[in-house]
C-alpha cells in the first residue's frame, strides 16, 4: 500500500445501526508523520460516529403532576465517539473505542461528567484467537441481551423496571478486562472481569460476567451470568462500579428497603433470550432472574419476563408491541411488589440514518409505585408516557 499525501475525508459507507463514517487509508500515518513514506507496513482507520436523539414527551404522573417536556435520548442516548483499528498483519489488529455521552437539550456531559463515560477501552483483536480489551466497558448482559430487550427491539421505554438486570446499560464497569471469542458457526462467547483496584481488598467492588450467544439464519440465542460484589462508592469509590450505579433513574433497588443509606453487598443474575426474524416479523423474548443482597442482610429477588414483536409494514415503517412483567419478593421485609408494562410504537425511517417515531408506554404496579425509565416515579401505582421524536445517526 502506498501512503497518501493528504488526509482522506471522514466519509464512506454506512455501517450497522450506528450509521458511522469511516476515515480509512493513511490517516494515522499522514497525521503523525506529516510526510509521505514510499510504503506503509500497516493499514489504519479511525471512525467518527454518533447518535442525536430527542423528542417531546408527555408523562401522566411524575411526583403527582403531569408533565410535557423536551427530553434527550428518547430513542438511544446521545453520543459521539471514535473507533480505531491498526492492522498488525496475520489477522491481528490493535483496536480502541472512546465514546462520550451528552444531553442534547442542555449540552451537559452525562455519566458523571466523564469525557468518555460511555466507553473507553483499547486492546487487540485476532481472527484466530479472539479479542481482548481493557478499560471502561459494558458487561455481558448488555452485550448479549440488549438487542432483544423491548426498548431496543420494539422501540420505546419498556426497560425492565429500574433496569434491575443491567441489560439496558444503566452504568458501565471500570478497571475491566474483557475477552471475546471468535465467531464459529454462529457461536461466540465472552467473559469480563472488572477489578476492585483496592490493595488487599480484591472483593470490594468487583464484577464478573460471562455469556454465550448464537446468531445464524435469523435466529439469535443468548445466555448470561453476572455477579458484582459491593458496587457503588460506599466501600470503594475507585472500584468496578462507582458513582453512576445509584443515580436516577436507577434508584429503585440500589439500597436496602429498610434504610436508603445501606447499599448492596452482592448483585447476581442469570438471564436468557431468543429472537427470530421472519421476512417482515421479528419476535424477541427475555427471562432474567436477579438477586440483590443488602449490607443489612435484607434481600430482594426479581424475575423479569419480556416478550416483544415488530412488524415491518413497509421496509421503512415498523410497528411494534411489547409486554414486560417484573415480580419481586423481599427477604427480611414483608413485601412482594410486581409491575406490568405494555408498549406500542411506530418507527418511520426517512433514510438509513434518520428516523422519526411515536411510542407509548403504560405501567401498572402492585405493592409499589410505577416508575418508567427516564421519568421521575409516579405518586401512585400507574404511569403513562407518550413520546414523539427524531433520531439521526452519523
Amino acid at each position: 500500500m502506498t501512503a497518501k499525501t493528504t488526509l482522506e475525508t471522514l466519509m464512506e459507507t454506512t455501517k450497522g445501526n450506528g450509521g458511522v463514517r469511516r476515515a480509512t487509508g493513511g490517516i494515522v500515518a499522514a497525521t503523525v508523520l506529516g510526510v509521505c513514506a514510499p510504503t506503509a507496513h500497516a493499514q489504519s482507520s479511525v471512525t467518527l460516529y454518533g447518535i442525536l436523539s430527542e423528542g417531546i414527551a408527555y408523562a401522566s404522573n411524575t411526583g403527582g403532576k403531569s408533565n410535557v417536556q423536551l427530553l434527550a435520548g428518547t430513542m438511544q442516548n446521545n453520543r459521539f465517539g471514535l473507533r480505531g483499528t491498526e492492522d498488525l498483519g496475520g489477522g491481528l489488529k490493535a483496536i480502541f473505542t472512546l465514546e462520550n455521552g451528552f444531553d442534547i437539550t442542555s449540552g451537559k456531559l452525562q455519566q458523571g461528567g466523564r469525557m468518555f463515560g460511555r466507553q473507553a477501552f483499547g486492546g487487540l483483536s485476532s481472527t484466530v484467537w479472539g479479542t481482548i480489551t481493557a478499560g471502561r466497558q459494558y458487561a455481558t448482559p448488555t452485550d448479549f441481551l440488549q438487542i432483544l430487550e423491548a426498548p431496543v427491539a420494539a422501540a420505546g421505554y419498556a426497560v425492565h423496571v429500574g433496569d434491575n438486570d443491567e441489560i439496558f446499560s444503566s452504568y458501565r464497569y471500570n478497571n475491566s478486562l474483557k475477552y471475546q471469542t471468535p465467531v464459529f458457526a454462529g457461536l461466540r462467547g465472552e467473559v469480563m472481569y472488572a477489578m476492585s483496584n483496592d490493595p488487599g481488598r480484591w472483593a470490594l467492588n468487583r464484577s464478573l460476567s460471562a455469556g454465550v450467544g448464537y446468531d445464524n439464519a435469523g435466529l439469535k440465542l443468548a445466555a448470561v451470568y453476572l455477579n458484582t460484589d459491593n458496587p457503588g462508592v460506599g466501600g470503594n469509590p475507585n472500584g468496578a462500579v462507582t458513582d453512576d450505579y445509584s443515580g436516577a433513574p436507577f434508584v429503585l433497588f440500589r439500597s436496602s428497603p429498610l434504610n436508603a443509606n445501606v447499599g448492596v453487598a452482592r448483585q447476581r443474575e442469570y438471564g436468557a433470550g431468543a429472537q427470530y426474524q421472519f421476512s417482515t416479523v421479528r419476535i424477541s423474548g427475555i427471562v432474567t432472574d436477579v438477586r440483590y443482597d443488602y449490607l443489612d442482610h435484607t434481600s430482594l429477588h426479581l424475575d423479569n419476563v419480556d416478550v416483544n414483536a415488530s412488524y415491518f409494514i413497509r421496509p421503512e415503517l415498523m410497528l411494534s408491541a411489547a409486554y414486560v412483567y417484573t415480580s419481586g419478593k423481599y427477604g427480611g421485609f414483608n413485601r412482594a411488589p410486581h409491575w406490568n408494562m405494555g408498549q406500542l410504537s411506530l418507527d418511520y425511517f426517512l433514510s438509513k440514518r434518520t428516523d422519526v417515531y411515536l411510542f407509548a408506554d403504560y405501567q401498572k404496579a402492585t405493592g409499589a409505585t410505577a416508575d418508567i425509565y427516564a421519568f421521575s416515579p409516579s405518586s401512585n401505582s400507574s404511569q403513562t408516557v407518550v413520546v414523539a421524536g427524531i433520531r439521526h445517526k452519523f
